[in-house]
């Protein structure tokens, strides 16, 4: 299995805008995307303006095929407006055990 883990921070008064977005992309991958397992989005307890998603994908090929999608590419554009530049950052993992 593959993970991805995304940091962002958004701009302010976004967030509203922001969540709307990325849950309609989370709720599409996980319906359309038979490779997706996971789609989560978390937020920071400290900094109501820096959250964290998780994803999890079968393999390399699905988390590539999500890059490709029409909801990854809105959810991309949004990015643009909501996201603080420089604050984007994706770590991609194996996952060597999930309980």
């Amino acid at each position: 299995m593959f993970s991805r883990i995304v940091s962002m921070k958004i701009r302010e008064g976004s967030r509203a805008d922001f969540l709307d977005a990325v849950a309609r992309s989370a709720a599409t991958s996980l319906r359309d995307e038979p490779g997706c397992l996971r789609f989560d989005i978390c937020a920071d307890r400290v900094d109501p303006y820096r959250f964290f998603l998780y994803q999890l994908y079968i393999d390399d090929e699905a988390a590539e095929a999500h890059r490709f999608t029409e909801h990854f590419l809105a959810l991309s554009a949004a990015a643009e407006r909501y996201v603080e530049p420089g604050t984007h950052i994706d770590y991609s993992t194996d996952v060597l055990f999930s309980g």
